[in-house]
Parts: structure tokens; C-alpha cells; sequence
């Protein structure tokens, strides 16, 4: 067949072979959000609370974070770092891209953490402790219920997001669903169908992580 032409049956034939490697990449994303979450959520409550001298070096980690890109500070991190850190140096690919997107990814949750816990009204704060609530039951009974609900939608975004982010992976020799198709792709040197699979793949993994965050709001609405 043409090279200049679709090959329909290799880029059936590819997709399983790209499939395979979607657990690797929910490895990395799922460690990610759940070292990022903690580290949102440490710095939505020192925003919150406006902890002093923490609260400056939260602010300065939060912009630094947000307005660099990803792939530079993986590469000053795996890279550059490893230069003086026999810790970093020592650092499998996995833990390395895992650990740069768990701090990336924890900047933009505490925006969105801190934006939910900013959403409770005031009023219903002041209205509790005046009924002899103590400061932890305010938070627990009052706080959290309606943050969470709030919190959810944008950290489920911050999920998805995080998984195409993973896709980064593959630069540094990571067999995730990227990895698979550059080493597909320089046997075959069909990228079309190669790269055409992988935004096929990505768009089922993406699609049904997205149909669950609908399913969880729904139940959230309908609690509330």
C-alpha cells in the first residue's frame, strides 16, 4: 500500500498495542493526584488561614508552578537536579514525572480547593459558633460538606488534565501510552495511524474518567 495513504488495518492493528500501556499512564496520574491533593490541600488551608511566613512561600510555589511550563520544570528536575542530588539521580523515570506532577498539579488544586472553602459563607460560620459549635465542628459539620461539593467539579478537570500531562512521561524512556507510540512509530514510520491511535486511545480513557465526574456531580446535586 501507498505510504502516502491511510492504512486502516495497521491502525486497527496498533490500537490494542497502545491500549496496553494505559495502565502505566493511570499509574503515574493516579500517584500524582493523590501526592497533589495532599499538597493542595495543605496550601488551600494555609491560604485560608493566611498561616504567616508559609503563606508567602505557598503564594511564591503556587505562581512559580503556574507559570512555567511542565515540561521545563520535569527537565530541571530529572536533569538539572540530578546533577546535585544523588536523591533525584537515583530517581526511577516513573517516580521522577509522578513527583514533578504532584507538585505542578497540587499548585492549580489549592486554587481550587481554597476557591471552595472561600465559597461557605461567613454567616454560617459565625451562626454555628454562636450555637456552641467548636471550631473543628464548624469546619466538619459546616465547612466541608459544602466545599467538597464545590471542590469537586474543578478537581475532577484537574484529573483529566493531569492525565494527558502524563503524557510527558515518554521523554524520559517512560513505556506509558506516549512511549509505546514513539517506539511503535520508528518501527513502522506510520505516525499518521501511530499518533492518530494514540488521541484515539486518550479520547476513551479521557471520556470515561469525564462520564464518571458527570455520574459524582449529579449524586452531589441531588444530596444537596
Amino acid at each position: 500500500m501507498d505510504s502516502a495513504m491511510f492504512d486502516v488495518s495497521y491502525f486497527f492493528s496498533v490500537i490494542p498495542k497502545i491500549f496496553m500501556k494505559v495502565p502505566v499512564t493511570l499509574e503515574i496520574a493516579l500517584i500524582a493526584t493523590f501526592f497533589s491533593l495532599i499538597l493542595g490541600i495543605l496550601i488551600a488551608v494555609i491560604s485560608y488561614y493566611q498561616v504567616p511566613i508559609l503563606n508567602p512561600l505557598c503564594k511564591f510555589l503556587v505562581s512559580f508552578m503556574r507559570g512555567t511550563p511542565i515540561v521545563a520544570q520535569l527537565y530541571f528536575f530529572y536533569f538539572g537536579l540530578a546533577v546535585y542530588s544523588v536523591l533525584v539521580r537515583d530517581m526511577t523515570p516513573i517516580s521522577a514525572v509522578a513527583f514533578v506532577l504532584s507538585v505542578n498539579v497540587g499548585a492549580f488544586m489549592s486554587e481550587s480547593i481554597r476557591g471552595a472553602l472561600m465559597s461557605v459563607e461567613e454567616g454560617q460560620k459565625e451562626a454555628a459558633l454562636s450555637l456552641g459549635m467548636t471550631h473543628f465542628q464548624v469546619v466538619y459539620r459546616i465547612v466541608l460538606p459544602q466545599a467538597i461539593r464545590v471542590a469537586i467539579p474543578p478537581l475532577f478537570n484537574d484529573f483529566i488534565n493531569l492525565i494527558k500531562s502524563s503524557s510527558l512521561a515518554f521523554m524520559l524512556g517512560v513505556p506509558d501510552i506516549m512511549g509505546a507510540a514513539r517506539t511503535e512509530g520508528s518501527q513502522s514510520y506510520r505516525y499518521f495511524e501511530v499518533y492518530g491511535a494514540v488521541m484515539l486511545v486518550y479520547w476513551v480513557v479521557i471520556s470515561f474518567f469525564d462520564f464518571f465526574r458527570k455520574i459524582v456531580e449529579k449524586r452531589l446535586k441531588e444530596a444537596y
